[in-house]
């Protein structure tokens, strides 16, 4: 897994969430790309780009929300059915999910073995995210306290 570090500054992600936990993930989040990936594609304004922004809101209970969208310049949902959600200004691991691994997979070698092995530690509280560009190709993106 390929790792390196960006500072990015605050953003905008809008579109569709669901909350969600570990053991209904995948089958959430699958539903979520299934009704509304061709439709963001299609209203992107970075050429087809995704995020899969996350966060917790019950951490004791591992819940968390998953938001599907793109990236807007300012907090206007998509429509009236879309969430708009702010992503701070942080300095980040950014991690290229390689063919061979799944998604799943990826995060976990990420936390468990990528950010010890480069000397970070995950910014606690703050929001995650998957990227996926136009050609497919994903990225984890972790805030992170050098």
């Amino acid at each position: 897994m390929d790792i390196r570090f960006e500072s990015r500054d605050t953003f905008h992600v809008s579109g569709y969430s669901v909350e969600t936990t570990y053991s209904s993930h995948e089958k959430d989040t699958g539903l979520l790309w299934e009704k509304y990936g061709d439709k963001l594609k299609s209203i992107s304004e970075n050429g087809s780009c995704l995020y899969g922004a996350t966060w917790y809101t019950d951490k004791e209970n591992e819940k968390y929300s998953y938001l599907l969208g793109i990236e807007k310049q300012d907090k206007t949902p998509i429509d009236k059915f879309a969430t708009c959600v702010e992503i701070p200004a942080a300095y980040y691991t950014v991690a290229t999910v390689p063919d061979n691994m799944t998604l799943f997979d990826a995060w976990v070698e990420l936390f468990e073995k990528g950010l010890p092995s480069v000397g970070c530690d995950y910014k606690e509280g703050e929001k995650l995210f998957e990227f996926f560009n136009e050609h497919g190709v994903c990225e984890i993106w972790v805030p992170v306290v050098k």
